[in-house]
């Protein structure tokens, strides 16, 4: 296994970009060249801000927990621990605004699906086919066409 890059980044130094205007991401995902793909796919400045990565499930709460995104992109397997555990540890927190949680995986058999679902993933998506259709659902998010609070 090759080793990842830096887990954690710090935002946008942008002083234009505020932090009310701009939807926070975290990216959970073991595989760099899928979290490359994904920032690239995600970030906008002054729209999209991925704010943090993490490759194990304690690092992914860490990260969570200091950042408090609006979106988490989540794949189920992880180096340690698994993208299940955060999506139960996630929403057993409380926080001011319910996440959007997006499970993006290779791993897309009908009952991990309905697992996710009952763990509180509210998207669960195909890595292999519908890789694209995170950023449409995080710009659903950011126009409102989603709830933000449970």
């Amino acid at each position: 296994m090759t080793s990842s890059p830096p887990s954690a980044f710090a935002p946008h130094d942008d002083p234009k970009v505020t932090a009310s205007a701009t939807l926070r991401v975290l990216l959970v995902e073991d595989l760099p060249r899928v979290q490359l793909m994904l920032r690239e796919l995600i970030e906008e400045p002054g729209r999209f801000e991925v704010v943090g990565v993490a490759d194990t499930e304690e690092q992914a709460l860490s990260l969570f927990d200091a950042r408090q995104p609006e979106v988490v992109v989540v794949d189920l397997n992880l180096r340690s621990g698994t993208g299940m555990g955060v999506l139960q540890r996630i929403r057993q927190r409380k926080t001011a605004v319910r996440p959007l949680l997006i499970v993006l995986t290779n791993h897309t058999l009908p009952v991990l699906r309905h697992a996710c679902e009952k763990a509180g993933a509210d998207h669960f998506l195909d890595k292999s086919r519908e890789f694209a259709r995170v950023r449409v659902l995080i710009e659903e998010r950011a126009s409102g066409q989603q709830p933000p609070v449970a």
